[in-house]
């Protein structure tokens, strides 16, 4: 899947991060493979402000290198 040709709500995604990591966060394992490393960053930076459920949370923790919640 090309993250650049996805249906954004926009022509062009917006450069505000928050924004992009829940687009990314949503579609997430299926854009995957296309993830840049800025993309992996920004994407566990905003984590803990989008509303996905936690299972979801946890394998892109798992899968961006991030670290696992131990609670």
């Amino acid at each position: 899947m090309d993250l650049k040709r996805l249906v954004w709500d926009y022509p062009h995604p917006l450069k505000d991060d928050l924004w992009r990591a829940r687009k990314i966060a949503e579609l997430f394992p299926f854009v995957l493979e296309k993830l840049t490393e800025e993309d992996k960053q920004i994407l566990l930076q905003h984590l803990d402000n989008i509303n996905v459920p936690d299972e979801r949370k946890e394998f892109i923790r798992m899968v961006c290198g991030g670290k696992q919640d131990t609670e």
